[in-house]
C-alpha cells in the first residue's frame, strides 16, 4: 500500500513538473533577465535566444496538433494564420529605440509561449 502511494505520488510530482516546465519560461532566459541587471544589449540577447527557442517549441507543437487533427487541417492552418497577423499587430512597436525592441521581443516571446501552450495542450487531449 505504501509503495502504491508512493509511486503515485512520484508520477503526479513528475507530471506537474513536466507540465510546469512545458509551460513557462526557461530557467536559463530566467535567470539571464534577473542577472542582465537593465543593461539593454543583454537584455536583448535573453529574449531573442528564447524566442528563438520558443519559436522552435511552437512549430513541434503545432506540428504534432496538425498531426493528430489530420480531419481539421485546413481550419488549424487558418486559425494559425490568424494567429501570425495577431502576433504582428500586436508586438509591432513604432518607435525604434532599444526599449521599444525589448517590449517587442518580450511581447512577441510572450505570445509565441502561450501559442506552443495551446497547441501542446490539445496535442495532449487528442492524443489520449
Amino acid at each position: 500500500m505504501r509503495f502504491a502511494c508512493l509511486l503515485m505520488a512520484g508520477c503526479l510530482g513528475t507530471v506537474a513538473l513536466q507540465v510546469q516546465a512545458a509551460t513557462g519560461y526557461s530557467q536559463e532566459y530566467t535567470q539571464c533577465m534577473n542577472f542582465s541587471y537593465g543593461n539593454t544589449a543583454k537584455l536583448q540577447k535573453c529574449v531573442k535566444k528564447e524566442l528563438k527557442a520558443q519559436n522552435k517549441r511552437l512549430k513541434k507543437n503545432y506540428k504534432t496538433y496538425l498531426k493528430l487533427n489530420a480531419g481539421y487541417r485546413n481550419n488549424i492552418r487558418d486559425q494559425h494564420t490568424v494567429w501570425q497577423r495577431k502576433l504582428s499587430q500586436q508586438c509591432k512597436l513604432t518607435m525604434n529605440t532599444q526599449y521599444a525592441q525589448i517590449k517587442q521581443g518580450q511581447c512577441a516571446l510572450e505570445m509565441v509561449k502561450d501559442q506552443a501552450n495551446l497547441y501542446q495542450s490539445r496535442s495532449y487531449r487528442a492524443g489520449t
